[in-house]
Parts: C-alpha cells; structure tokens; sequence
C-alpha cells in the first residue's frame, strides 16, 4: 500500500535561485493640489515597464501574472474572431461583402473624443485626431465606418445605464454618418470617473464596476459588437484634486486591467464564449497603454510634456491629440486582432523583412529593430507587444519586464498596399533582478531575508521555489500551491513555473528511501503566459506493499 508522507519535501539547494519579494512602490503624496508644467515626474513606472515590482501591493503588466501580452489561449480566441466573424454587415447586420460595413465605435468622455475625432478643446483641429488620419490612410479598408460615440462631460457613470442619453446620442451618431447599431462590431473605449479621489483600492474598483457595466450595455445594443479595446488615461499634470489628477489618472489603468483579467479567468458575468454560456459582453483586450510620466521617456521613448496638455492640465493639447492617435493608429495597424479589418485587402505588397538585434537577453534588454522594405513605403509602424509602439522604420525598444514579446511592424506603401511582418523576442529574468525588484536595500544586504534559501513569510517555500514557481516571497503561499492527488495508483503533482526564470531548474523527483532521488519528467504543460503549469505523474509501484515513495521539488542553479 502506496503511503505519501506528506507528498512533497520542499527544498532549495544553496546555489538556487529564487524569485524575489513584493516592494510596493510608493504613491506621490501632495499635501496641495498642484497644477503647472513643474509636475514632470511622479515617480511611477508605466504599466508594462514593472518588472516583478508591485504597485500599493498589485502586480503591473497589462495582463495576468504581470505579464504584457495575451495569454495564448485568449489570444487565439481574439485572432479567431478578428478572421472569422468581423464582416461587413448591411443596415440590418445580414453580411454585404460588396456595399456592407465595419463600424468601428468610440465610447468614452471628453478625452477619448478629442483624441479620436474632434480634436482638441482650443484649436478643434480634426486634422490631428484619429478618425481624419486613418480614414485618410490609404491602408483603411474602404468598408471601414469609423464613428465617435464618444461624448465630452460623459464620465463611465452616465455610460451605466442603458437607457441614458448617452447612448442614445450615439445611435444619432451612427446615423448620422448612414449605418446602424447593427453594423457596430468594434469599440474603443475609454473612461474615467470625474472628480475621483481616495485609495486605489476604492476608485479603481468602482471604475471597474462601471467599465463592466458599460461593455455589457454596449454587448446589448449592439447585436454583432465582437471585439472591444479599452484604454487608460493619458498622464495629468495635476496632482491631488481635480477633474482626473494623478495619481487617480495612472490608476484608471488597474480598472481596465482588474475587468480584462476577470474575462480572461473565465467570470460569467464577462462571458463572450457562446460554448461557455450566455454571452453577456463582448471580447475584451487592451487597447495602447497611453501613460507616460511626464518627461521621464517611457521604455519605447515616448514622453508626455506639458506641451501635451491644454491650461486645465487634464485635457490633450493638439499635440497631445496627435500623439494619441499616433498610438491608436499604430495599434489597429499592426495587432493581429485589428488589422484583418482594419486595413484593405492589398494587391501588390511591398517587400519586408524584419529583425532585432537580439532574438533572446535579460531584462532589462535594449534592443534595436530594422524593417527592410522595397518600393514606395511612406510609413513604417511597430508596436511591442506590450501596449507600447514606434513610429520609426528601426526603432529602439528597452524591454523591462520578463516575457515573450511577439514585436510587429506594419509598413504601408503609395497605393495603400501593407505588408506585416513580426520578430519574437524572449526576455528572461536573473535570481539578481528578481531580488533588486522584490527586496529593499536593506533586505538584499541581509541573506537570512533575500537570500536563496531564506523564507521571510515562512511558508515553507525558500526565495528559490518562490522565484522558480512565480510566487511572492513576502505573501505567506499555501501548501496548496503544489497540487497532489493519488488516483487508482497514480500520483499527480501539479505546480506553476516562471518561464522567464531560465536560469533555474525546477525538478519534481521521487525516491522510495529518501537516499536516492530520481527526476520525472513532465507529462503536461500549460501555457498561461508568464507562468505554465507543470503536471507530472508517476504510476510506479513500491517494491513491497508497506513501502513508501517520497516526493520532493527542487530548485537549482
């Protein structure tokens, strides 16, 4: 009879590598409001730049488990029905692939209005905004509506209800410009509390309330709406009070990511997989991450000056209107979801290659990109695949944060003709960078905290398993972190892994007198992004039937 004394032994050697602790990041404190260019640096880092950091105890990134991108499985379902079910639909939503449309939908305030159609609130120039520049792209697809539903003075509070005159201005907006609620297959959305203050914790959450309650609105609108992509705010240059002061302005971004995370983990009330249940929203993804600290250059170099915003230090300048649109117009250009739709079918496309400097390298990594192309290409795009973006033919990139990046470059000639091309590039992490990232100066210099064997929450998990397995040191984890079952004589054991922690080897190992120990290999592994999951199983029987077998997981360097 198979006896598991405590199915696993939970060891570290010396030399392994771990991965490191949670330091929250401190929040500007002003005791005044402030509002004048002087507010140049906050001090935060943009979302996608955290690294393992935390931010008031959350992790950054765009995506779970501080990752930047969409994890595999969300992403196939997006691509999915980027090229399958957004078609051109009539009046009445029957496809037309000759005369029918794509109406893509903005749905916001003030800002989200400016930046995508009406330009800003000085100068009104259109000219800088989204909707004049991309349907003056020669790469538009010609069936492609753009509308601005977006409304100034409209907060996410009066999106909530469904009957509200908001949403009823945007049916005038459709038909204004001659298509109905039935050809809407696409939203921009991007929204804010006005006059918001208090813990993160409070009005990121609230807003996450009202951002759900708004897709599902817009889910029952607008019967053949599949994809939305949801935005934060640009940066504030106020601080403390005001109409959106930062930090509430950064924070918005917790929101998007906190509802986008919740579809992604399967929450009913966000279902919009029909083979899953009654599907009550739309599918959901980041749209560009548009804050940057001021003049503190974001890692694609893209800063945010005081020139960006107009005498309320809230709202976008005509440059600041311009340089929304850059990154929106770059976004629907090149992400694998948008660009089926977004561009024209092309006839003759140009040539392109394209390339990093480096295929593979560890965080932080500066990397430099090249597209080489042939004929008359008059624009060149990238974006990072992190909610970051260029415009530039080889532009450079410093990647932050751990992960598979799949970087894309969109390049567009005379005729409107595009050619695509993507270059994969795997950023991976260091025991060091890890610790730098979860340990105070203080706490490095002391190895019984920091150190590979050390366990500050006392869980039973060295800083080693905690790097190895994408776990917080500092946040105490539980046993059932290590999933075991025995079943008909089969033992299972199943746990997450890092994937960017290359430099350690994780190894599940069996042993029937804890002398000699032998490494099973993984009989399954699901990738969730950042972090797979390992899932192991071992049918041996013990020699005699009173014997015992013994389980352990270790981490080495």
């Amino acid at each position: 009879m198979m006896e598991l004394r405590n199915a696993l032994e939970r060891r570290a050697s010396c030399r392994a590598l771990v991965w490191a602790s949670r330091l929250p990041l401190a929040p500007l404190v002003a005791s005044v409001a402030i509002a004048d260019c002087t507010l140049t640096n906050t001090s935060r880092l943009p979302l996608p730049e955290y690294g393992f950091k935390l931010y008031q105890g959350f992790s950054g990134g765009l995506y779970p488990n501080g990752g930047n991108n969409r994890p595999p499985a969300h992403l196939a379902a997006g691509v999915s029905i980027a090229t399958n079910q957004i078609q051109p639909l009539d009046v009445s939503g029957h496809v037309n692939t000759n005369t029918g449309k794509v109406v893509l939908l903005s749905v916001g305030m003030s800002n989200a209005t400016q930046e995508w159609a009406s330009g800003d609130n000085v100068t009104h120039d259109i000219t800088r905004a989204f909707k004049y520049r991309a349907d003056r792209d020669p790469s538009e697809n010609p069936q492609l509506m753009i509308v601005d539903g977006a409304q100034g003075g409209q907060d996410a509070s009066q999106w909530t209800n469904i009957n509200g005159a908001t949403w009823s201005n945007v049916v005038l907006r459709l038909n204004a410009a001659g298509v109905t609620t039935n050809q809407v297959q696409a939203i921009w959305l991007k929204e804010a509390i006005a006059n918001e203050s208090g813990p993160l914790t409070n009005h990121a959450t609230l807003l996450q309330i009202y951002l759900e309650e708004i897709v599902r609105n817009a889910n029952a609108l607008y019967p053949n709406l599949r994809l939305v992509y949801v935005s934060s705010r640009t940066r504030a240059y106020v601080a403390a009070t005001g109409l959106n002061p930062e930090p509430i302005a950064y924070e918005t971004a917790y929101a998007v990511k906190w509802m986008i995370e919740k579809q992604i983990s399967g929450a009913a009330s966000l279902n919009y997989d029909p083979a899953k249940g009654p599907v009550v929203a739309p599918y959901l993804s980041w749209g560009p991450y548009l804050w940057a600290d001021g003049l503190v250059p974001r890692s694609d170099g893209f800063a945010w000056p005081c020139s960006e915003v107009v005498s309320d230090f809230t709202h976008p300048s005509s440059n600041g209107v311009y340089a929304v649109a850059s990154q929106l117009l770059a976004f629907f250009k090149t992400d694998p979801t948008t660009a089926p739709w977004f561009l024209k079918k092309t006839v003759n496309p140009p040539s392109l290659s394209a390339s990093a400097q480096f295929a593979s390298g560890v965080a932080p990594l500066t990397n430099h990109f090249n597209a080489t192309f042939s004929g008359s290409v008059t624009q060149a795009l990238w974006t990072f695949d992190d909610g970051e973006f260029a415009f530039a033919q080889n532009p450079v990139k410093i990647f932050r944060t751990p992960g598979l990046y799949l970087c894309r470059v969109t390049v567009t000639d005379t005729n409107g003709d595009t050619a695509l091309a993507s270059v994969p590039v795997t950023v991976t992490s260091t025991f060091g960078f890890w610790q730098t990232n979860k340990f105070t100066t203080n706490e490095l210099a002391d190895p019984s905290i920091s150190g590979p064997a050390a366990d500050p929450d006392q869980d039973g998990f060295p800083n080693l398993l905690e790097y190895a397995l994408g776990l917080e040191p500092k946040t105490f984890d539980s046993g059932s972190t290590l999933n075991t079952v025995l079943t008909n004589g089969v033992f299972t054991l199943s746990f997450p892994h890092l994937k960017a922690a290359t430099d350690v080897t994780l190894a599940a190992q069996v042993s029937s007198d804890l002398l000699s120990w032998t490494t099973l290999t993984p009989t399954q592994t699901v990738d969730q992004g950042p972090i797979e999951t390992v899932i192991i199983q071992d049918d041996s029987s013990p020699n005699s039937p009173n014997s015992a077998r013994f389980f352990r997981l270790t981490a080495t360097q």
